[in-house]
């Protein structure tokens, strides 16, 4: 297994008097010295992120079989660069999407010295893909002759523009898991498997993703930490399946799970990969001073848990200790093979300060034996004034309207409320501010709700899924009675594990 841990860090460039993304006029420009400096050349900018998760999976895409070749003279005892700028060409001639090919193709024109279109070519896979080149841009050994050029010094301002522009869209969001594939289920026995998930930041305005981890498309679910800087990642790359007609009542299980932590501030890992051993049931969160807290338990039957464990992980080496005195607190991740969730991202209860008769103007909801209302969620905005709640019912039941749970929105200074949606989902949702209310809608993708409007202003799906905390096989909610039902694995696409590395 390849570490599923995020990017380092690349420390900011700072360049005086030089402008990346503007246009030279040749006539340099004033130090203050008495010495001047010419204009850098200028570096084309881009949008970053991709416009469709989809264009991730390259690959597996039309240009698989010509970057094979561009790799086997990569790996070549001297490279054959020539070969590689080759099979470059042709491989994002046949799918532009292909960002390794990008990447490749600029170092093989590096080695030739035609730095202009090394550029070009190494800034269109830096804005497709920042996190995963970006941060160790100035350390690639096949790139250091360009970067002591004009053009490699506007290469290495145009990254640091876009890592401040990186920076910027991942603190305000919204962010998202998406499968760049579609999700499989994994054969009986012991075999590599993965959600093909990541953590993304969704740039509204342009309708972009910016892949903000780089798991091996391994990630399951995701949670902030108390201070709200660092996030809490997990995910899996094995499974065991049983064979039904050995184990009647056998659940499928984690043979390998991961826990690590990155910063959302600095852009970089903050605790070493942690792996899991063999488990039916994986929780991960954060206990008392931002420790890191994982608690495993094997099955008892299809569904049930056995004895839970609890270890505290060493953010230095990743080891997991056993303990005794350390547990789990704020919202935290439930991870089994069928359903992966996070508990505590928002209440099942009415707020408690708000008014008793406001509670009963919201007629829509059922209330239980004891009178208290039945709900999967009531999520209030920042300043109080807005208020989502959704219905809970039995994912078990007739899968008709009135066995389907309903997502409303009320304004807590009125009482009044408006339908939004009935669906069978998980109902998992955010405020982005005081007005919109982002939630995933049972289909796999995720919509935009404006309060103010009292109406969608928007959607964003993707055919292999997304969700907002965490992403399970099926996207709506799990009947605990049934197996999970998903299109077994035949092997048209490895797990990232098992596929040829796609970057020298």
């Amino acid at each position: 297994m390849r570490a599923p841990i995020v990017a380092t860090c690349l420390t900011a460039i700072a360049l005086t008097g030089c402008g990346g993304d503007k246009k030279s006029d040749g006539s340099g420009s004033g130090t203050g010295t008495g010495t001047g400096s010419a204009a850098l050349p200028a570096v084309a900018r881009r949008p970053l992120g991709v416009d469709a998760v989809k264009n991730l999976n390259y690959v597996y895409g039309a240009g698989a079989k010509e970057y094979e070749k561009a790799l086997k003279g990569y790996k070549a005892q001297p490279r054959d660069w020539a070969a590689v700028r080759s099979a470059c060409e042709e491989t994002v001639k046949k799918d532009p999407h292909h960002l390794d090919a990008h990447w490749v193709l600029g170092e093989a024109l590096a080695q030739a010295g035609d730095h202009a279109a090394a550029v070009e070519q190494l800034a269109t896979a830096l804005a497709g893909d920042w996190l995963r080149w970006g941060p160790g841009l100035d350390k690639d050994p096949e790139l250091s002759a360009l970067l002591a050029t004009p053009h490699g010094q506007a290469l290495l301002a145009s990254n640091a523009s876009m890592k401040a522009e990186f920076a910027a869209k991942v603190a305000t969001g919204p962010l998202l898991l998406a499968r760049r594939s579609t999700f499989k289920m994994p054969g009986i026995g012991t075999n590599n498997a993965s959600t093909r998930g990541e953590l993304y930041a969704y740039d509204g305005e342009g309708k972009r993703f910016l892949r903000v981890t780089d798991t091996d498309h391994e990630l399951a679910a995701w949670v902030r930490s108390p201070s709200g800087d660092e996030i809490l990642l997990t995910g899996f790359d094995k499974t065991e399946v049983p064979d039904p007609q050995k184990a009647n009542d056998g659940p499928p299980l984690l043979a390998r799970s991961w826990v690590t932590t990155f910063s959302l501030k600095e852009l970089a890992d903050t605790s070493a990969l942690a792996t899991i051993g063999k488990a039916r049931h994986v929780h991960a969160g954060y206990g008392p001073g931002d420790q890191i807290v994982v608690t495993t338990a094997p099955a008892a039957g299809r569904w049930a848990a056995g004895t839970m464990t609890t270890y505290v992980v060493d953010r230095g080496s990743g080891k997991l200790a056993k303990t005794t005195g350390v547990a789990i607190a704020g919202a935290h991740v439930e991870m089994t093979f069928d359903e992966a969730r996070v508990v505590g991202t928002s209440a099942t209860a009415m707020p408690a300060d708000l008014a008793p008769d406001l509670v009963a103007k919201l007629t829509p909801i059922q209330n239980d034996a004891a009178g208290q209302p039945m709900l999967s969620l009531a999520l209030r905005s920042a300043g109080k004034t807005r208020l989502a709640f959704a219905t809970a019912t039995d994912p078990c039941a007739d899968a008709d309207d009135a066995a389907k749970p309903t997502l409303y929105v009320a304004d807590t200074t009125t009482g009044t409320f408006k339908h939004v949606l009935t669906a069978s989902s998980r109902f998992a949702a955010a405020w982005i501010d005081e007005d919109h209310l982002i939630y995933e809608d049972g289909s796999g993708g995720l919509r935009i709700y404006d309060a103010a409007a009292q109406r969608e202003s928007g959607k964003i799906a993707e055919r292999a899924g997304m969700a907002l905390w965490a992403l399970s096989p099926t996207s709506a909610p799990l009947c605990r009675k049934e197996p999970i039902i998903a299109e077994p694995d035949d092997g048209s696409e490895l797990p990232p594990e098992e596929a040829p590395a796609s970057t020298p």
